[in-house]
């Protein structure tokens, strides 16, 4: 905790206090430890309560964390073995640019692929294939052979590559077998494994694509899950069942603010473990959690004593917060005071007073 922000806080409360003096029974603030300390120093009375909001946003980002993970191991490390191969390709086209025919010496070799990765596989199988032809001197031999492996391809693949074969078998000349052609079906088949490689990739770049924008589903608490996104989530998770446990972590951590005070104990807290499979951002919001477990369940214990409470009162701020925050993030805090102040009370519309001088 850094002290500078400690005295900050309690000068910050020291002027609210002098301004309304009152003991509230409790104070909501985020997980700042200073914070934490400030309120206890200036309000010994009152409780002091995490909100929600931020305990919630705290662990969500940790599963985003190993979502983030997950996707990359799924769809992202296949992606960049394919676009691997592309540059692979890139580079020999741009050697063919200054010799009319490589040779194995100037062939770089290939690098691994994932065995898991099919797509990835497959694109670097056909692509070590044909290699061979790039340094075949003969041009009735290269064509004579390249009509032979393209037959084993289509065989070996069936539909998956049909298109890429019947594509180059139109470039193969009808009649004389000549240098300059052996050059123009090379240079034609760099192009077409460059293709290959895009067309393997492009379901995967959206399947990716799909992926992110439906993770952030299984984030939805019950009050707000809808019965189209219900479906949405039940598929989702047939899909990805490993993501099934996360899904119930956050509606676990919920359900704190689901049940009704005298049901608040914490235990959703407890039952939160800590793995080796996590992220370590996962395990650090775990372990915040419960090292502010009593924080994060004050409210309940204020709440039964003060019924006449409103559930309002313990609402966030955080709506109200962003709405301070963003004149100041428009300008870098750059602009002049009462340029800053003008826009404050255009985006709050309310008259905005200036304690700082």
């Amino acid at each position: 905790m850094g002290i500078e922000d400690f005295e900050n806080g309690c000068r910050s409360l020291l002027a609210v206090r002098k301004k309304a003096p009152i003991n509230p029974y409790i104070i909501t603030c985020d997980f700042s430890p200073a914070l934490i300390a400030a309120i206890r120093a200036i309000f010994p009375e009152s409780a002091v309560q995490i909100d929600g909001f931020h305990v919630m946003q705290t662990l969500n980002n940790g599963i985003r964390r190993d979502f983030k993970y997950y996707g990359a191991k799924l769809y992202r490390d296949e992606i960049n073995e394919l676009l691997g191969l592309r540059s692979y390709l890139n580079v020999l086209q741009e050697k063919r640019k200054h010799a009319d025919l490589l040779t194995s010496d100037n062939i770089p070799p290939l690098k691994k692929i994932n065995p898991s990765h099919s797509g990835a596989k497959k694109c670097n199988q056909v692509i070590k294939q044909l290699l061979f032809l790039l340094t075949t001197q003969d041009p009735r031999s290269f064509f004579i052979t390249f009509d032979v492996e393209l037959k084993k391809l289509l065989k070996e693949y069936g539909e998956n590559l049909k298109e890429f074969c019947d594509t180059l078998r139109s470039k193969l000349p009808k009649r004389k077998f000549t240098i300059k052609g052996r050059n123009r079906v090379q240079g034609e088949l760099l192009k077409k494994l460059k293709t290959l490689c895009l067309k393997f990739r492009k379901p995967l770049k959206e399947e990716a694509r799909e992926f992110s924008k439906k993770q952030f589903l299984l984030f939805k608490q019950p009050e707000k899950v809808t019965p189209k996104a219900e479906t949405l989530i039940d598929e989702f998770l047939k899909q990805h069942p490993t993501l099934r446990e996360y899904r119930e972590m956050t509606l676990m951590i919920g359900e704190i603010y689901r049940e009704s005070y005298n049901l608040v104990d914490g235990r959703q807290i407890d039952a939160l473990t800590q793995k080796k499979n996590y992220s370590d951002k996962l395990n650090t919001a775990i372990m915040t959690l419960k090292k502010y477990k009593s924080e994060i369940i004050a409210f309940a214990r204020v709440f039964l004593e003060h019924p006449e409470l409103g559930k309002a009162c313990r609402a966030n701020m955080e709506w109200l917060n962003k709405r301070v925050k963003a004149p100041f993030k428009a300008s870098l805090n750059r602009q002049g005071l009462d340029h800053i102040v003008n826009r404050l009370q255009l985006q709050l519309g309310c008259e905005v007073r200036n304690f700082i001088n």
